[in-house]
């Protein structure tokens, strides 16, 4: 499968269209840990001129001031330049002019994609800030790039390469207000399930870092992923509030992502819940996943009558399809699909 940056012209530099739209992605979010509601712009000219008065409008913490210097000298490494061709049109640069009140809430945009559903979420909540995070360098750059042509000061991204990042070097023990997994990747197989972003190994690790009314909110086109992911949060202790077979239904005003629009124009109803961590939780060496890991097991068995099939899973549901076809066409049983 190819990667988004390997569909970029030959010309193209990630690193120079990453320092164009500094001001929108966090180079060393890790020290901005315990502190992402005080978060802001902090450049590398800023910095230099007037720390001190950066760090108090971030509220006088060192700790404030040191992210702001560890920004700073990232933008450096960086080196600041910027393509001349395959730019995009931003709005003027964000200045820090005076201090500003804390964030209300913090969000997280796990797996954010381009951006689109992180900056429209921004900008219908501009007490809140949303932080975009994905492994993917130029859906960073896209995302940061949005925000900055619609002057959507209060959405940050970041580039995390490593997919099994441990998200507790970023935030700070209840910081997060609300993980938003919005079409993540399926991963069908069943060796795969680790990597899903609602095993229950990360179910888990995200409990500590929400806050006391904290959620996980998941959308996806899968009915396979959601059902999965329903088991996964009975292990890791979560109460469902809401599950929906449509979300837009639901949430007729929400914000629509690229990737949305996209399966969407396909026949896809977009499924999802919202879930919040018992209070205390689950014994984390008692847990015994029992739940199958293939997704094939959460398909209906009546998988010719489907109308749309799940993103990821085109193949396997084709490969089902045509035994049960062969089968019938030799007058053997009707094949059933094994439980894995």
């Amino acid at each position: 499968m190819r990667t988004a940056r390997s569909r970029m012209p030959k010309n193209f530099s990630l690193e120079d269209r990453l320092a164009a739209c500094a001001e929108a992605v966090e180079s060393n979010p890790s020290v901005w840990a315990g502190q992402w509601r005080s978060w802001m712009p902090c450049m590398k000219s800023a910095v230099a001129s007037d720390a001190d008065t950066i760090a108090a409008a971030m509220g006088g913490s060192d700790d404030a001031l040191e992210a702001c210097r560890a920004g700073a000298s990232a933008i450096e490494m960086t080196g600041g330049s910027s393509s001349e061709t395959d730019s995009v049109s931003v709005s003027p640069v964000l200045r820090l002019e005076s201090p500003r009140t804390p964030y209300a809430r913090v969000c997280l945009d796990l797996g954010c994609g381009k951006g689109e559903y992180t900056v429209a979420c921004a900008k219908a909540n501009p007490d809140t800030l949303f932080i975009g995070l994905d492994i993917e360098g130029v859906c960073v750059m896209r995302g940061a790039e949005r925000a900055l042509a619609e002057g959507v000061a209060n959405a940050v991204f970041v580039f995390e390469e490593n997919p099994d990042l441990d998200l507790s070097t970023l935030f700070a023990p209840g910081e997060l207000d609300a993980i938003l997994l919005n079409f993540p990747t399926p991963f069908p197989k069943k060796k795969k399930a680790p990597l899903r972003l609602t095993y229950v190994d990360r179910l888990m690790a995200y409990r500590p870092l929400l806050a006391e009314k904290g959620v996980v909110r998941l959308r996806t086109d899968s009915q396979p992923l959601r059902d999965f992911s329903l088991t996964q949060l009975e292990l890791a202790g979560y109460d469902v509030r809401w599950n929906t077979d449509d979300v837009r239904s639901k949430f007729p005003d929400e914000p629509w992502s690229g990737y949305e629009n996209k399966l969407v124009a396909q026949g896809a109803t977009v499924y999802g819940f919202e879930a919040v961590p018992q209070r205390p939780g689950p014994d984390p060496d008692a847990i015994v996943q029992t739940a199958p890991l293939s997704l094939v097991s959460y398909l209906p068995e009546d998988i010719e009558s489907l109308d749309y099939v799940p993103h990821g899973m085109q193949g396997c549901v084709n490969n089902m399809k045509g035994r049960r076809a062969n089968r019938r066409a030799k007058g053997l049983p009707e094949w059933t699909r094994p439980i894995i």
